[in-house]
């Protein structure tokens, strides 16, 4: 009896032992799995981040392991040479085929890749100027032309003599750099320099005219937040005194730029007024007295208000027109010839500007300078003058008067869009100037007239371009 309890507890072990056997395996590659899983190899860092081909780059991390058989990396899709490799460190020497860009490095370890890192190729070739924009004043925008010039902004340090300006875009041929303070300085020479590599010297000329109205110290009265009235009276464009307003409005939700439209002709103080206004100037043209017709096409909230003449109206007086959309605001160029510009505002849809007014000439297109005939008597004259200038964005206006008489001189087109240009505008127009120039400031100077009108008596007229 003893001896069949025996057998019987002998087979029961015999019955359960591949159990246990395999429950021990599974447990086995259990641990084994996660053991693995926790040792992934894994790049923290490369050093150095950037270099050029050839050099020896360390990639830092774990999981290496020691076998360099088994150790790949590669640089995009390029297989780099492995020197050295420890279970931390890898070394290798950056393949050649890539220059001034980012290339992700991965490593393989047998078959399991890491995650990547980024090293970034140096252009080693030194840097070199073909041309510059022709002149700058403070702030203004130079285009620098060239090659070698390094794809990351802040590899790329622009002199101007021995002061720095402001790199804010760069290729592998363009930098554009933003003007510093040159004081006095009538020119200077432009140098590149990349990684200690200075290209060659170019002249560029300082315009000491809108280097003086950048740099100016102006009388400065904040109307509220976002809208600034600035005025000055200094010697410019020679040694004629210019006394200059400026109306310097930031739109928002708390700024809102529009136009003003009177049939029976108005002060601009009065219209300004009558809208509620906090600041604003006067705008077209207008037959007065025995002058041709020039009346422009002018639309307030959608609807058109005045058609405008479709013929005999000069392409000086037409062909540019102030848009407003969702108080952002743009000067558009409508032609530059014939009659029929006003024709050509009204057909842009309400869709782009629920507001419009036409006047001209175009002063500033697309940062540059560029007015229709600017030899004809109406460019040339020196008298007193309005214009208005905008920002790439949109939302930043410059409204500009200036005065003529009582010891001051007025300007002529060319250089009111200096002025205009030296404050910050990308675009800009005339409008209305003479006898009509007027500027409105609520609670300043006159009944809101801060600056002097021609004559010293306000013309009325028809429109005006406010903010409120």
């Amino acid at each position: 009896m003893k001896n069949q309890l025996n057998f019987l507890r002998f087979v029961l072990v015999l019955l359960t032992l591949p159990f246990f056997t395999i429950s021990c395996a599974d447990k086995q590659v259990d641990y084994e799995d996660t053991r693995v899983s926790l040792s992934d190899p894994t790049i923290t860092t490369l050093s150095p981040e950037s270099g050029a081909a050839g050099d020896v780059v360390t990639i830092i991390g774990t999981g290496f392991g020691t076998d360099r058989s088994k150790v790949k990396v590669r640089f995009s899709a390029t297989e780099a040479t492995v020197i050295s490799v420890t279970d931390t460190e890898i070394e290798v020497e950056a393949p050649v085929g890539f220059t001034d860009r980012a290339i992700s490095v991965r490593v393989f370890v047998a078959s399991t890749a890491t995650n990547t890192s980024d090293f970034y190729y140096i252009d080693t070739a030194a840097p070199s100027i073909t041309s510059v924009t022709p002149t700058c004043f403070y702030n203004s925008m130079v285009v620098i032309a060239g090659a070698g010039f390094s794809l990351n902004v802040e590899d790329n340090i622009v002199k101007f003599g021995e002061v720095e300006g402001a790199v804010t875009e760069a290729t592998k041929t363009s930098l554009t750099v933003v003007t510093p303070d040159l004081g006095t300085a009538t020119q200077a020479d432009i140098t590149v320099t990349k990684l200690d590599m200075v290209s060659n010297a170019m002249h560029i000329d300082v315009d000491v005219d809108q280097n003086k109205v950048a740099t100016y110290d102006w009388t400065t009265h904040t109307a509220r937040p976002g809208v600034v009235y600035k005025t000055g009276q200094f010697t410019l464009f020679g040694s004629t005194t210019r006394r200059i307003h400026v109306l310097d409005v930031t739109l928002d939700a708390s700024n809102t730029l529009g136009i003003g439209f009177s049939t029976t002709n108005a002060a601009a103080v009065t219209m300004c007024n009558d809208y509620n206004a906090i600041g604003g100037i006067n705008a077209g043209y207008f037959p007065l007295g025995a002058t041709a017709d020039k009346d422009p096409y002018i639309r307030i909230d959608g609807k058109t208000v005045q058609e405008g003449h479709t013929s005999g109206v000069s392409v000086h007086f037409a062909d540019a027109a102030l848009l407003i959309r969702n108080n952002v605001a743009s000067v558009r160029r409508l032609g530059t010839s014939g009659g029929s510009l006003n024709q050509v505002a009204a057909a842009i849809p309400v869709s782009e500007a629920e507001n419009i007014i036409v006047c001209g000439p175009m002063l500033i297109d697309d940062g540059e300078i560029h007015i229709v005939n600017p030899d004809n008597p109406h460019n040339l004259s020196s008298t007193a003058r309005t214009g208005l200038g905008v920002t790439g964005d949109g939302k930043r206006v410059f409204m500009v008067a200036v005065d003529t008489g009582n010891g001051v001189a007025g300007v002529t087109t060319e250089q009111l869009a200096k002025i205009l240009q030296s404050l910050g505008t990308r675009n800009a127009m005339n409008f209305d100037g003479g006898g009509s120039t007027t500027m409105f400031v609520k609670d300043h100077g006159a009944n809101g007239l801060v600056n002097l009108p021609s004559g010293g008596v306000q013309r009325a007229v028809r429109s005006v371009v406010y903010v409120k």
